[in-house]
């Protein structure tokens, strides 16, 4: 039975990752979350859920594990800009104490940390994990302070994931991102307004990270240990992301605004070799236009679709405030 502690079990990704890992009656789950978002996960017999901030847990606990996933990330560029300080405890100090409190674990199998291609920023070249990254916002420098932290470390077997652009449905639900904001507007509000347009970005659908995260786990000949991946199914701008919508969707009367101007200087293409290395057989086109499908499906549903609990931003102002942080 592999031991697995996912930190921030019960968010955007978390709350997706549980279900898909125990579909694998060879997995039990600790999940840790504060649950600021809400408990967002079934009860399972091989899950279980404890409602405490992970700083607060023993050394002796965190031993107890075969694979620790860390999702724990003030993940959104503007929310990341709020309160820096507690950014910066949150994405980069919390992490290094996490570090040092599981280094020294001799059960830990591997140490999966969600970093972002975020880092990259602004670059015109087909991006690899040999590219320089260019890191913009607080979220990505943090991102990359940490992925050097570890390297430059050495102490705990690690694999790193840079996300692309997260989408999809997940039951903490989220629409402060590009795709799901996209599909959520042209149901209910019958429009789109797109800022700027032209930025490259990379895609990944929230099942395809959960299936990447599972091969790892199940990495026995440790073909991805201590290695950094770019994780995503496709690149696209989002002029030519909203067409594709419209087009899969086959949505009509929907009005398109289109201001060319936008403060968010981040544009990059990503190779998509890592993620079919690490998912062979998966055809990325087809998994690109089902999860979109079954995303618009699935956000027609929504009964709160514009509800404040589902844009981070407004969560992060709300939970800042609360907190006098």
């Amino acid at each position: 039975m592999k031991k697995i502690l996912i930190l921030g079990s019960e968010g955007f990704l978390g709350s997706v990752l549980v279900p898909h890992l125990l579909k694998d009656k060879d997995i039990s789950i600790i999940g840790v979350d504060k649950c600021f978002f809400g408990k967002n996960n079934k009860k399972h017999n091989n899950f279980k859920l404890y409602k405490k901030d992970y700083k607060k847990l023993s050394n002796k606990f965190f031993g107890n594990f075969d694979f620790i996933i860390d999702l724990v990330n003030i993940s959104n560029d503007p929310a990341s800009e709020l309160n820096k300080k507690f950014t910066n405890f949150t994405n980069y100090s919390n992490k290094v104490k996490l570090y040092n409190k599981i280094k020294n674990s001799k059960n830990l199998s591997r140490y999966i940390y969600m970093s972002s291609c975020s880092v990259y920023g602004n670059n015109k070249n087909l991006i690899t994990e040999k590219s320089t990254p260019k890191p913009i916002s607080l979220y990505s420098k943090l991102c990359l302070k940490y992925e050097k932290y570890l390297k430059n470390k050495k102490k705990i077997p690690f694999s790193i994931m840079r996300l692309g652009t997260l989408y999809g449905w997940s039951s903490r639900m989220r629409y402060d991102i590009a795709i799901n904001k996209i599909i959520r507007d042209m149901i209910f509000l019958k429009k789109i307004e797109i800022l700027g347009g032209t930025q490259l970005r990379f895609f990944c659908h929230n099942i395809f990270a959960c299936e990447v995260i599972y091969r790892i786990i199940c990495d026995n000949k440790k073909k991805y240990l201590n290695k950094i991946f770019n994780v995503g199914n496709f690149n696209t701008n989002i002029v030519q992301l909203t067409k594709k919508i419209l087009n899969l969707t086959k949505m009509k009367n929907v009005n398109v605004f289109h201001e060319k101007n936008t403060i968010d200087k981040r544009s990059y293409e990503v190779s998509t070799k890592s993620s079919k290395k690490i998912v062979p057989n998966k055809n990325l086109v087809h998994l690109t236009n089902k999860s979109i499908l079954d995303t618009f499906k699935k956000v027609k549903k929504d009964k709160s679709p514009f509800s404040n609990r589902k844009i981070t931003l407004s969560v992060y102002k709300e939970f800042l405030k609360k907190n006098r942080i």
